[in-house]
């Protein structure tokens, strides 16, 4: 199947395949989770983030647990942006953020073309991915059914646990977690717990002493919102990658940090700048 995908390759479906990997890429899932939590749904933004969070590190343990190997380098494979090929091959990390980030959209809105949507999208990622020659055909459908159970399973928590259940919640899910990021001493996974880890301490501090809303903005009070707050995480991150040495555990520490920005210290300055 892999062969077969890329029989058909051209100079356009490379230019196409190539942009649409990047939906399932950090830079997608900020911009969405970012818009949603911070200018449409707070609540829906908190049920989506904490849903791909678990599904990232959930991924980060199946790659850890096979080991297995990428088709790149395999005769006969032609690959492209190899370098948003890091770590193990199954499942497909693009695929699984994927689907976890669009169908747990769809499973909250629940309208017949939104979820449409959000399974073309993933199945249009998990294509690039064997277009592009990063993932065996496994691969694809591995994370696919992860991120689609994952996703399930995340709306199924938020529809039948209150608020405060979800913050317990979320603080086990970085205690059960904590260990596997040790043993492992893995890049990816680290950089994914240490997202968990901020996340699961910012939220509880942002319902008690900041808690912004989503209600009753005009559209240049939102513009200004992701305005701000991805400049400030553009800032935190260069001066963190500046300041912070390159081991597993500084990155931890890195990306529980921007976690830690996204959900606590940008809603105080919306709130303190009443924007």
């Amino acid at each position: 199947m892999l062969l077969a995908i890329q029989a058909i390759a051209n100079p356009v479906l490379d230019y196409l395949f190539i942009a649409v990997t990047i939906l399932g890429e950090p830079i997608a899932a900020i911009i969405v989770l970012t818009v949603v939590y911070w200018l449409w749904d707070k609540e829906t933004g908190e049920y989506m983030s904490f849903t791909l969070l678990l599904s990232l590190n959930i991924n980060g343990l199946v790659k850890n647990i096979f080991k297995l190997p990428r088709p790149i380098g395999e005769k006969g494979v032609r690959t492209l942006r190899p370098e948003t090929a890091t770590g193990n091959s199954f499942p497909s990390g693009h695929t699984q953020t994927a689907a976890t980030l669009y169908c747990s959209y769809a499973w909250r809105v629940r309208r017949t073309w939104i979820t449409a949507g959000a399974l073309l999208l993933t199945v249009l990622t998990a294509v690039s991915r064997l277009y592009l020659g990063v993932h065996w055909p496994k691969d694809v459908l591995a994370g696919l059914l992860l991120g689609v159970a994952v996703s399930i399973g995340g709306y199924l928590l938020f529809t039948n646990i209150n608020r405060d259940g979800c913050e317990r919640v979320y603080l086990l899910t970085a205690a059960i977690f904590l260990p596997l990021a040790i043993l492992l001493a893995d890049a990816d996974f680290a950089k994914s717990y240490g997202m968990l880890l901020g996340f699961a301490v910012a939220v509880p501090l942002e319902h008690r002493y900041v808690k912004f809303s989503t209600d009753y903005l005009t559209l240049g009070g939102k513009l200004k919102r992701e305005a701000l707050g991805l400049a400030v995480l553009i800032a935190a991150k260069l001066l963190l990658k500046m300041v912070l040495p390159a081991t597993l555990l500084f990155d931890a520490l890195e990306y529980a940090m921007i976690a830690f920005i996204t959900f606590f210290v940008c809603p105080m300055l919306f709130v303190k700048l009443r924007i």
